[in-house]
């Protein structure tokens, strides 16, 4: 495999994995009433996540949210953009 395809494969992982931890939190707080489950599924994300972390869960969801769940959906626009690591 060419080093290439080893960086979109890592990518792609990465964002599997970004996906799967984002909706591990919305499926905590799912039980919460829906302005509630949003406001602290960001505030759990923006707290905890790197910048790195965030810029790319933001810039891998931000063409398609339609990939994420609709709690998730509603989150993205209150995530803050990273600044790097």
């Amino acid at each position: 495999m060419t080093e290439a395809g080893l960086t979109t494969d890592h990518h792609a992982e990465n964002v599997a994995k970004l996906r799967r931890m984002a909706g591990q939190i919305a499926d905590f707080f799912k039980a919460y009433p829906e302005a509630e489950a949003t406001a602290s599924v960001a505030d759990h994300i923006n707290q905890f996540w790197t910048g790195r972390m965030r810029g790319d869960f933001l810039a891998a969801f931000a063409n398609r949210p339609e990939d994420l769940p609709p709690l998730l959906r509603h989150v993205l626009p209150q995530i803050r953009p990273g600044r790097g690591g």
